[in-house]
């Protein structure tokens, strides 16, 4: 029997997987609606015309709407499938990890691509919120790229939680991540404790990253900002590599 190539194999897998995620509301509910329908209350219905909430809130949901499919894709999800028997069987199949691994990684960033783009034109045409090309292209790879650091925290929670106690993590990174890495609330706006909690954590440098594609003033460097997250990722990607090889 000849071998699969690899791209063939690699879309098989991935409609594979996004049909399995778009038949769990639990997914895709929080995945698509929760991002759009805060953006939607938040930053135009309750927005006051000429202080530029729409287009701040417009960065930071962008950050938000990488974290449901990233966490619950790879967290609960991967979790569910180990405790099933699902992963051990993929495992000793001829089904590379990286067709597996890769699949999952491009059905989150295809659900975050839906909501960014919907997050876009709300903005554009309910926000008037007004980007060069340049920054709306710089602002989509910033929030395209923070699949990658949510998707190996959460893989690292999926290979090392049972599905029950992975869930409740992945729920409670959920909310940290958004909360006090000011994805709702500006960050500046907290108290001081919860400021110096959002400098550790990625969805805070992130947002950042994204604010300042917008063309806005941040506080350090892009550099500065980005610097955090690779080692972040860098982190929870040896870790996950570890658990990969022991599950």
């Amino acid at each position: 029997m000849s071998a699969v190539a690899p791209l063939p194999l690699l879309l098989r897998e991935c409609t594979a997987e996004v049909t399995r995620a778009w038949r769990q509301p639990s997914f895709a509910v929080p995945t698509l609606v929760l991002p759009l329908a805060f953006y939607a209350l938040f930053g135009i219905a309750l927005a006051r015309p000429g202080e530029g909430n729409a287009g701040y809130l417009l960065a930071t949901y962008g950050v938000f709407a990488a974290l449901g499919p990233s966490l619950f894709g790879f967290g609960a999800g991967l979790a569910a499938e180990r405790e099933a028997g699902t992963l051990a069987l993929k495992q000793v199949s001829p089904l590379p990890a990286w067709a597996f691994l890769g699949a999952r990684l491009a059905t989150a960033v295809l659900f975050t691509l839906l909501v960014v783009l919907a997050l876009y034109a709300m903005a554009g045409f309910g926000g008037g919120v007004a980007l060069e090309r340049g920054q709306w292209a710089t602002l989509l790879a910033v929030h395209l790229g923070s699949v990658v650091p949510f998707c190996l925290a959460g893989m690292c929670v999926g290979l090392s939680l049972k599905a029950s106690g992975a869930m409740a993590v992945t729920n409670v990174l959920f909310m940290g991540l958004a909360v006090l890495g000011g994805l709702w609330i500006p960050a500046f706006l907290m108290p001081e404790l919860m400021q110096a909690v959002a400098q550790v954590l990625p969805s805070f440098h992130l947002a950042e990253l994204a604010l300042s594609a917008t063309g806005r003033q941040v506080a350090g460097s892009p550099l500065s900002h980005l610097a955090p997250v690779v080692a972040f990722s860098l982190a929870c990607g040896g870790l996950a590599i570890s658990l990969w090889r022991k599950a």
